[in-house]
């Protein structure tokens, strides 16, 4: 009840007395010359206003706790009004914007328990949300070691919570926790040359989501298919077909749809049979032509033009170019060696070798050669240093 309505109370009360005093007591000359019927009279509005009296002060206080219910119903409805806000804007991802609704209504209700826990989650909240943004600045910065000692402050502090304002962070928190992984996985690819380590970090990546693990899965399946195809090209050169065809089918068994790797390992398997064919014709011709023809024949059977090297997007050379047979002799198993230079600088970066195809060459007949250069990273200038080739 308040103040003003107990006052009201004692007002009405005090006034009821005065009426309940008998004439007689007043003491007024007079009254006691009065006839007795008044005296009747008057004891019997007494009696009438004994019975107004309780309704009376019951009327009072029934309105005195309906204004204070009124009003604590109002202040109910304030502050949920206000909890529901907060929650919106928590769920939102306004921390800070829910705490201040929340202190608002702790002041109309100070003892409500749901409010404080409500104020308190969302503090908890605010505070993740800036601890998980310093992570993943760590991590842009490649800070690795301090991102991964916050991570895991933030991962103990989550633990298994389930509140629905708990959930974007475990969801934040699980992607920073990826590209963790992926950084450290892609500063340790350079270092890696081999398909047996590719394949253990790529591994690694496989049960990774997003962007980022998506990204460095591709580059460590590239760098496969680049190791596979050089083991295979170095291979080829010794015309070490089979084992070729091993190192090529092993890049496929990572990168199966590599065309690079695809279209090689075709080439090898037509370089092998027509060797084999070219080989055993080889072996019955009894007789060469004429020393000067042979001499001509040997050293100067090929003419190499259209040289050009593209760089892609990764960094490596496309090296490609025309062979014509000058000879007066079919000519076969034609492999061009090839210097690379640095088009900026002029310094040298390293040979590339290439083979031919068609397998076998008419005399006037062309054939093209295509190889790659991996890890350049520049453009790039191509000369012929040397090719070799069998007659028939």
């Amino acid at each position: 009840m308040t103040e003003e309505v107990r006052q009201a109370v004692l007002e009405v009360a005090a006034g009821t007395e005065a009426i309940r005093l008998p004439q007689a007591v007043s003491g007024r000359p007079g009254d006691e010359q009065r006839p007795a019927q008044a005296a009747v009279t008057k004891r019997g509005s007494g009696r009438v206003f004994q019975w107004i009296i309780p309704f009376l002060l019951a009327g009072v206080v029934a309105l005195g706790l309906t204004l204070y219910y009124e009003y604590e119903q109002s202040v109910n409805q304030e502050v949920t009004a206000l909890q529901q806000q907060a929650k919106k804007e928590a769920l939102a991802g306004r921390y800070s914007e829910a705490v201040q609704l929340l202190g608002r209504a702790e002041e109309q209700r100070p003892r409500f328990a749901a409010l404080i826990r409500d104020r308190e989650l969302a503090a908890k909240a605010a505070q993740l949300k800036n601890q998980l943004d310093g992570a993943s600045a760590q991590l842009k910065a490649k800070k690795l070691d301090a991102g991964e000692k916050a991570l895991k402050q933030i991962a103990d502090m989550i633990g298994k919570r389930q509140e629905p304002l708990f959930v974007p962070f475990q969801k934040s928190l699980a992607a920073d926790q990826v590209m963790l992984t992926v950084l450290r996985i892609k500063g340790q690819l350079d270092k890696l040359t081999t398909v047996d380590a590719l394949a253990d970090k790529l591994d690694t990546v496989r049960g990774l989501s997003g962007q980022e693990a998506a990204a460095v899965k591709a580059q460590i399946i590239n760098k496969i298919a680049g190791i596979s195809y050089s083991s295979a090209e170095e291979k080829l050169r010794k015309k070490d077909f089979a084992g070729a065809l091993e190192a090529v089918d092993n890049g496929l068994s990572y990168a199966a749809d590599n065309p690079k790797l695809t279209s090689y390992r075709k080439q090898i398997s037509e370089a092998k049979r027509e060797f084999e064919e070219a080989e055993a014709k080889r072996i019955q011709l009894a007789q060469q032509k004429a020393a000067e023809e042979e001499l001509n024949n040997r050293t100067a059977a090929v003419d190499v033009s259209g040289v050009t090297a593209v760089l892609d997007d990764y960094g490596d050379l496309t090296i490609s170019g025309t062979v014509t047979n000058t000879a007066t002799r079919p000519i076969y198993s034609v492999s061009v060696y090839l210097h690379v230079y640095s088009s900026s600088s002029g310094a040298y970066i390293g040979d590339a070798y290439a083979n031919v195809s068609p397998f076998r060459l008419e005399p006037g007949e062309s054939g093209s050669f295509s190889t790659s250069y991996y890890g350049v990273y520049e453009q790039a200038e191509v000369s012929v240093d040397n090719a070799s080739w069998y007659l028939e």
